[in-house]
């Protein structure tokens, strides 16, 4: 029984152990998420970026759908998209992104670097609505199209509305601005980790006093799920209590701290019956030889008839215990014939 417990005790630990490798490590590390995702630690997360700014203004991250900015506090930074799908968005989507600015705050697009596109879309509306052409270097390593490279070949062509600065673009719409970022490197845990460009974060940032970053465009969504709320509060910690008390209530269950049953059975001491107690009493309580009186009184006590009890007692007078009772059995036994 208890090599089963503790084969019992050691599956379950594996399985713990397994759960957290599939689980609580990649949250904790950020790996399910995508590329330059706030929520990342990675070296292509943006948690760096994220916890950086957030020793020096507000920051929150938005897990629902955009809405517009209020006010030039507000920052909003959409990183990781992939250049050549967006360039080929509707009109509608692009106007999306102007009217988020029309009150005012900065809208910062940041571009995941990408290698030279082996396909580029022929309809690009976002360079007819907003002046700015989407341009590829050419003669980088193509084979490899899945991973992140570390240089970008992405860089624009700005029409006149637009700012140029040192790694990034401006342009105001409304109240508010747009800011496009081809090269995001520096803005990576990596790229901040080698260069710590602050200069260029301050002024993709501007005079906002809140950082927002959408992982909505992610597929990051906030449902209000349990495994969302353990995260919050973290109570990764808890569950991991909750599952060691489960385990010791189980492995209490199965095994018991008490000796078996059957092993205390067989060492049972077993008592005396009424009449051997009576026995043992009397042997300790009454010498042989008043044991005839004694008895002839307690007999007496219950006895009515004064003859009768006088011819018992007459029987019973000088002998021995063992003749006086004989005697006394066949004085009461001729008195009842």
């Amino acid at each position: 029984m208890n090599r089963w417990v503790w084969m019992g005790i050691a599956l379950a630990a594996f399985l713990a152990w397994g759960l957290e490798q599939v689980i609580v490590a990649p949250l904790q590390s950020g790996d399910i998420y995508p590329p330059y995702s706030s929520l990342r630690s990675d070296p292509l997360g943006a948690r760096a970026l994220y916890d950086s700014l957030g020793q020096v203004i507000g920051v929150e991250r938005l897990y629902k759908d955009r809405r517009t900015l209020s006010g030039s506090a507000d920052a909003m930074l959409v990183l990781g998209v992939d250049p050549v799908a967006w360039s080929a968005l509707d009109g509608e989507t692009i106007d999306g992104y102007r009217k988020l600015v029309e009150n005012g705050g900065r809208l910062i697009i940041g571009f995941l670097p990408v290698r030279t596109p082996l396909n580029v879309p022929l309809s690009r509306p976002v360079e007819a609505m907003w002046g700015i052409r989407f341009r590829y270097r050419t003669g980088q390593n193509q084979e490899d199209q899945e991973s992140v490279p570390r240089e970008t070949a992405l860089y624009f062509e700005p029409g006149p509305n637009w700012r140029t600065h040192g790694g990034f673009v401006e342009r105001q719409f409304g109240a508010g601005w747009i800011v496009l970022i081809a090269d995001t490197f520096p803005l990576s845990n990596e790229g901040l980790r080698e260069r710590r460009d602050a200069t260029l974060i301050a002024s993709v940032v501007g005079p906002a006093r809140r950082a927002i970053f959408d992982e909505n465009h992610f597929g990051v969504v906030e449902t209000g799920s349990v495994v969302k709320l353990m995260r919050k509060y973290r109570l990764e910690d808890a569950v991991a209590v909750l599952a060691i008390v489960a385990g010791l209530f189980l492995w209490r269950s199965a095994s018991s701290l008490l000796p078996a049953r059957g092993a205390a059975a067989g060492n049972a001491i077993a008592g005396r019956d009424s009449l051997a107690g009576m026995t043992a009493l009397l042997y300790r309580g009454v010498a042989a030889k008043d044991l005839m009186s004694v008895c002839f009184a307690e007999w007496s006590k219950m006895e009515r008839n004064a003859a009768k009890a006088a011819a018992v007692e007459e029987k019973i007078r000088g002998k021995d215990a063992v003749a006086a009772y004989r005697d006394a059995c066949r004085a009461v036994s001729s008195k009842k014939r």
